[in-house]
């Protein structure tokens, strides 16, 4: 019996056990260390989660109670532009907000007969009895194995939680501030609110003054609870090797604009999946590896290129890393040329994601933030 263990049961090493104890027959075990604390902020998502959840677990959109969940049609970009606009998606896709860690324990108790939980603080993963290890205790101590995320200019959120009776939107709110942007996270039971800025340029107090002002602004009361988070945007140097791969924090993070990290843990454990089982190649899967996180910062940064509303020091700098991004195109010029070509060819779509995004979400970003001729011009 082939063994799988899985370090970490937060929401990537979920998925992660989760995926191959659905599509294996193999022994599948789950590392956890009690002390280690879950994280709390709600999250959203692209429309791969509820559709993975689906047919891993048999989960149906009514279930979302068990998480405090929420139903999520779009992003509403609001003052990035001009005029507002939303981030759809195409008919008769949906995705969901929902509160981490309530998912993690849903997901972990529709396993519980299947997987092994092991309460055991990991210290060296290879004294771990396994044929094939995921890696997903969470974010490194150090980065000497890991690319630095070098053109996404934020690094620090401040996050506050207003509680309510019930949602009053069913879609997540992207704000473009003065010093960065702010989401908003609608859940069942609360939404979660914060501010995205970097703290080599803006103070603390500066971006939690801004973000209590937006929450006023809707109406809302805040707990007394704050929660400010620093952070490195990475990835590794490697991800795949042929007795381990890493998922989650602990192989890559990105700042959350677009809500891209759920659909590439997916994505990843379909990789460890093929490597293992159908002896795919380790090496071209680091080679998709790396053109992913290109592609997604691509995807990330785009908004920052095309934000006119402020000019202050937090934007000029923002879109100078955009600009730099989008014109380091050697992993993927071709595939970009073609969808800048092709972006209101309503008959063309992508063979391939990418990043995380197909036709239907370059079409909207693009023509919305009017960008299209600055792209093209950055990949001439």
């Amino acid at each position: 019996m082939f063994k799988l263990a899985v370090i970490g049961k937060g929401t990537a090493g979920s998925l992660s056990y989760n995926h191959f104890a659905h599509y294996t027959d193999w022994e599948v075990e789950c590392y956890y260390d009690t002390l280690s604390q879950e994280q709390s902020v709600g999250e959203g998502t692209t429309v791969t989660l509820p559709r993975t959840l689906h047919y891993t677990l048999g989960f149906e959109f009514y279930q979302m109670k068990k998480f405090n969940g929420n139903y999520k049609n779009g992003i509403h970009y609001i003052d990035w532009v001009d005029e507002n606009y939303m981030h759809t998606f195409p008919a008769p896709d949906i995705s969901m907000h929902f509160s981490a860690v309530d998912l993690q324990r849903y997901i972990a108790e529709k396993n519980k007969n299947r997987v092994k939980f092991k309460d055991i603080k990991v210290n060296n993963v290879y004294d771990i009895d396994a044929d094939y290890i995921i890696d997903c205790s969470g974010t490194p101590n150090k980065f000497d194995d890991f690319q630095f995320a070098k053109y996404i200019p934020v690094n620090t959120a401040y996050v506050r939680q207003c509680n309510w009776n019930f949602p009053k939107y069913d879609y997540t709110i992207c704000i473009a501030a003065e010093w960065g942007w702010i989401f908003g996270i609608p859940l069942s039971n609360r939404m979660s609110w914060g501010y995205m800025y970097n703290q080599q340029i803006t103070d603390h107090n500066v971006a939690k003054e801004q973000l209590l002002e937006v929450i006023d602004n809707y109406g809302m009361k805040p707990t007394d609870q704050e929660n400010r988070l620093d952070f490195n945007n990475y990835y590794r140097k490697e991800n795949f090797f042929d007795k381990i791969a890493y998922n989650g924090n602990a192989s890559f993070f990105l700042e959350p604009m677009e809500a891209t990290s759920l659909t590439t843990v997916d994505n990843i454990n379909r990789k460890i999946y093929d490597a293992i089982v159908n002896k795919e190649s380790i090496g071209e899967h680091n080679e998709w590896y790396t053109r992913t996180f290109k592609e997604l910062q691509d995807i990330i940064v785009m908004h920052y290129l095309g934000a006119s509303k402020y000019d202050n020091e937090f934007w000029t700098y923002a879109k100078k890393l955009a600009t730099e991004c989008l014109s380091d195109n050697d992993l993927t010029r071709k595939q970009y040329t073609e969808i800048l070509d092709n972006i209101n060819n309503i008959g063309f779509d992508l063979v391939y994601d990418y990043g995380v995004w197909r036709m239907h979400s370059f079409n909207q970003n693009i023509n919305s933030l009017g960008i299209l001729k600055k792209l093209k011009e950055l990949n001439v």
